[in-house]
């Protein structure tokens, strides 16, 4: 079994001897006495010039080896301040990060290692970077952890957080604490307090709030919220479950359900359960069960158990199906179409109707055998 050879006080007085080289054969337990007595006999703090840590498991695969051009050790040759530590981590055998730092505070108690400073690890596997002040590498559990400050950058993602956790084997990066996400393609931020990404299935999830904005040249144009979602990165679509919002700039709409998929490239938005649209400039909201909407052509289509209620003339609408297009707050509705208004009262059904609310001005049409459209205009507005 490899040794570390400067936690071991054995090699550390090998080190004096023999300037820095490594020695990887085996001691015996008087040799190691000897130099545990010579080593006793320094100072409490030990300074070494171009020393390597590095440490195996049982099969002899190094889990991380790290050289420094000085090491300053404690009396207890478990700390070690380092000046330009640079190094690998390892995973069966093969190295998985590339570390380094112009001075560290290092601490290893063979199962793990902890960098204290301003520390980079390089992922060879995709060359993603990742800085924080404090690391410590886990090889049994396949975790890399970085505290005070993580801030990691990749090709799709960059992130920010308090604190992170790089599980390697399922490459998947925890992180928490006031965390920022910058999705490149498309351009997306969020911010909340926990975030998981699957690199390998390029998705991010949170269960906690968290707020979704869209840019376009660096301008934002949407933004969502929700308790919990999960943005697909290869699909370019963001899933707002419970308390789910959505804030249209262009059309000046909120839209709010349990569930909103949102297409970013195709500007789509899809609720299969009950949604809420209010345009509070027009004072007009529409229920439905369910509907989908064309960001870009700011057009809704509606279904199941649809209402439309108008506030500034009090005039409300019924129907199984509308289309309802934002920009003019026309709309087109279809079955069992229902129509009441408060000034002057009235009130109508029909198999279809089309108008606009806020002007109160419907057109409702009667069945084929009937053939009937009423115009129903209030007074002071001209036909």
């Amino acid at each position: 079994m490899r040794r570390s050879l400067l936690l071991n006080l054995a090699l550390i007085t090998l080190l004096i001897g023999a300037s820095g080289c490594r020695n990887r054969s085996d001691r015996t337990a008087e040799q190691l006495t000897k130099d545990t007595q010579g080593a006793q006999k320094f100072d409490s703090n030990l300074t070494f010039n171009n020393v390597t840590l590095e440490q195996a498991n049982e099969k002899g695969q190094l889990w991380w080896r790290v050289t420094a051009k000085q090491a300053v050790y404690a009396k207890d040759q478990k700390n070690a301040t380092v000046q330009e530590p640079r190094g690998e981590l390892f995973q069966d055998g093969k190295p998985v990060f590339k570390i380094e730092a112009q001075r560290s505070d290092i601490q290893q108690d063979g199962k793990s290692i902890v960098l204290k400073g301003q520390i980079t690890a390089i992922d060879i596997r995709d060359n993603s970077v990742i800085k924080g002040n404090e690391l410590e590498w886990r090889p049994t559990e396949d975790v890399l952890i970085i505290r005070n400050g993580f801030n990691g950058d990749h090709k799709q993602v960059q992130l920010a957080a308090k604190e992170g956790r790089f599980l390697t084997r399922a490459r998947r990066v925890e992180v928490s604490g006031q965390v920022v996400a910058q999705v490149k393609q498309p351009s997306l931020q969020m911010r909340g307090e926990r975030l998981t990404w699957l690199i390998q299935d390029q998705k991010i999830n949170s269960d906690r709030p968290i707020q979704v904005d869209r840019y376009e040249n660096n301008q934002i144009t949407d933004r969502g919220s929700a308790d919990q979602s999960e943005v697909d990165l290869k699909a370019n679509t963001v899933t707002l479950r419970q308390n789910a919002r959505i804030a249209l700039k262009q059309s000046n709409t909120q839209i709010s359900g349990n569930a909103l998929a949102w297409n970013i490239n195709q500007k789509t938005l899809f609720a299969t359960e009950p949604i809420t649209i209010v345009n509070s400039a027009q004072q007009i909201t529409l229920t439905a069960n369910q509907g989908e909407m064309q960001i870009d052509q700011q057009v809704a289509n509606l279904s199941g158990n649809v209402r439309g209620v108008g506030e500034k003339n009090q005039s409300r609408l019924s129907a199984d199906r509308v289309k309802w297009f934002l920009a003019t707050q026309q709309f087109e509705a279809n079955g069992n179409v229902s129509y009441q208004q408060n000034n002057p009262p009235f009130s109508i059904a029909g198999p279809q109707a089309s108008g606009q609310l806020d002007t109160q001005q419907v057109a409702v049409q009667g069945n084929e055998d009937g053939r009937v459209e009423l115009q129903i205009t209030p007074q002071g507005v001209r036909r």
